[in-house]
């Protein structure tokens, strides 16, 4: 393996590192949120379109 295809190699593992750690920051934060409205007696449904239910 050449050293260009070693640096490409690290850099798109780097990237994809970052992206994974960049999703979770912004999903632990809507899980903080949840659980702190729901200790404030806040319970409130999430209209994200992950959660819609196309029945209802």
């Amino acid at each position: 393996m050449d050293v260009y295809r070693l640096v490409l190699t690290i850099l798109v593992l780097a990237g994809v590192v970052v992206a994974i750690l960049l999703f979770e920051k912004r999903r632990a934060q809507g899980i903080e949120r949840d659980t702190r409205d729901m200790a404030q007696g806040q319970d409130r449904q999430d209209d994200s379109p992950d959660d819609l239910d196309p029945d209802r």
